[in-house]
């Protein structure tokens, strides 16, 4: 039986393999990204992510339920760096850009299709272990670390009062040469996923990890 996913950012680089591993493996991929993708049982829908609002997103997506949807879009994140410098100005303009990109438009995309949402439904997002915090030589990425947070706050939120099963991942890092082992390996994590599992975040080797 063929299944729906969903995907958000999974165009290029390691989504672009793990678009096509769901393709080759019983699913029908509708793929939000701004890379058109040729591609056996995926259908591109394009979106320039910083024009993209509120009433854009809803008119890209028909209401239909999906087995899986997954948000993998990364537009950075906000101030980073230097950016924290008193010398250096940042543009808050370019800050609620990344917001609405990463965090604000993956809770339009759940609320809108909330009605074909089921208790099977897997909704997950692509962290990163730098929302721990504890790597001072990493605070370079703030911007960034703070919107990947908020989305593993998100997800929780939805996990308490929204049918569905809510899920984030933490890749670590994506070597190319892992792309495709990788594409698998979190493909299987998200296979195995119960409802008892919603509201957690794992590892790519499929550990608890926050």
């Amino acid at each position: 039986m063929t299944k729906k996913a969903l995907l958000f950012g999974c165009g290029s680089k390691w989504g672009l393999e793990f678009t096509k591993y769901l393709a080759d493996n019983g699913y029908q991929v509708n793929l939000v990204s701004s890379s058109s993708v040729d591609y056996p049982n995926v259908k591109t829908l394009n979106i320039n992510w910083v024009m993209s609002n509120e009433t854009s997103v809803k008119e890209l997506l028909v209401k239909e339920e999906y087995d899986l949807i997954f948000f993998n879009q990364n537009s950075g994140g906000g101030p980073g760096g230097e950016d924290f410098s008193p010398s250096r100005n940042y543009s808050i303009d370019h800050w609620n850009i990344h917001n609405w990109i990463n965090c604000q438009l993956p809770y339009t995309v759940i609320k809108h299709l909330s009605s074909t949402i089921t208790e099977k439904t897997k909704i997950g997002w692509m962290l990163t272990g730098l929302i721990v915090g504890n790597d001072t030589s990493r605070y370079q990425y703030a911007g960034y670390a703070s919107i990947k947070s908020t989305n593993l706050h998100i997800m929780r939120g939805f996990s308490e009062f929204h049918k569905g099963i809510f899920f984030a991942i933490n890749p670590i890092w994506f070597p190319v040469e892992d792309y495709k082992t990788d594409a698998k390996q979190i493909s299987s994590i998200i296979e195995r996923l119960e409802t008892k599992d919603t509201g957690k975040s794992f590892m790519k080797d499929g550990s608890l990890w926050l």
